[in-house]
């Protein structure tokens, strides 16, 4: 008998869906696609995951409702998101994963260890309860970012991350 291989996860890359789009051409074009592929991702089992850099916020409401989705991200801060981690949780975390949300310069780029324990902190504080929550960087990381920066997110997921 053959081996089946199915991938672990479907990846939606998307970025500026929502940005650089308006509502009405994200409904018409977009979101029809959206729904068949998270719908087919589903059916086979397999979770599906969209990356939309940018304000969000909207869209993510209307992933959780209008699709089949299950994880959104980077769920940016201002000024380059609209997203409050601990909004976004309260109204659809019990809908959709969440992924992101450390500023990926002020934080991640230019912050110190300390303060990258600390936003790793306050992200798990804001949208761990109840699970469904992946720490993650606001979008990608710069080339330039220190590696201990990296590490100390990684040991702030060990050291908070933990559920009960």
């Amino acid at each position: 008998m053959a081996l089946q291989v199915k991938p672990d996860f479907l990846m939606i890359g998307a970025s500026g869906l929502w940005t650089l789009s308006s509502p009405s051409v994200f409904r018409r074009f977009s979101l029809p696609a959206l729904q068949n592929v998270t719908q087919m991702a589903k059916q086979a089992g397999i979770p599906s995951f969209l990356h939309s850099c940018g304000k969000e916020r909207e869209l993510a409401g209307i992933c959780a409702n209008e699709t089949d989705l299950s994880c959104i991200n980077p769920l940016e801060i201002p000024p380059m998101g609209d997203c409050d981690l601990a909004e976004v949780k309260k109204s659809l975390g019990h809908r959709l994963a969440l992924m992101g949300n450390l500023h990926t310069t002020d934080i991640m780029l230019r912050g110190t260890p300390e303060m990258v324990e600390e936003a790793s902190r306050k992200a798990i504080e804001d949208a761990a309860a109840g699970g469904g929550f992946i720490l993650s960087t606001g979008d990608q990381c710069g080339r330039d970012t220190p590696d201990e920066n990296l590490h100390t997110m990684a040991r702030a997921a060990e050291k908070y991350g933990k559920y009960g």
